[in-house]
């Protein structure tokens, strides 16, 4: 079963010099993408939160505490050809730009900033960035 981590490790895999932010970012749009594209259904179960620094899943920034065992990619042979088409797409369109321009990115979208209304730029937030909100924002 797909998870935030598993799909993560996939794009170590494509890139081992991808920073924290670059990866979760990634995930975050392909989490997105993949649900406006399938009309809703979702690539996994976890949902983003609106963190400081843009979404952020935390199963996977807890996984990527354990660097070492992070980067251990055997999880990622189990992911269906589709579904690595798909990442593969993902990663051509977003894998270019740096953690900071990814945080600008989605700091400048619907879903993020919905989900940050009333708070400080720099206040801590665990608040989920909706489903709906990132439906109507990419759909």
């Amino acid at each position: 079963m797909l998870n935030a981590t598993i799909i993560g490790q996939y794009f170590l895999s494509k890139n081992p010099e991808l920073t924290d932010i670059q990866i979760q970012k990634l995930v975050y749009y392909a989490y997105s993408w993949y649900m406006v594209k399938n009309k809703g259904e979702k690539l996994f179960e976890e949902s983003p939160q609106a963190w400081i620094h843009g979404p952020v899943f935390r199963t996977l920034f807890d996984s990527m505490k354990d660097y070492k065992r992070f980067s251990k990619t055997d999880e990622i042979e189990k992911i269906e050809k589709n579904i690595t088409d798909f990442l593969d797409v993902i990663y051509e369109i977003y894998g270019k730009y740096s953690g900071n321009e990814l945080e600008r990115m989605t700091h400048s979208e619907l879903p993020w900033i919905k989900a940050r209304i009333g708070l400080k730029p720099y206040e801590f937030s665990q608040n989920t960035i909706l489903d709906e909100d990132i439906m109507k924002c990419y759909g």
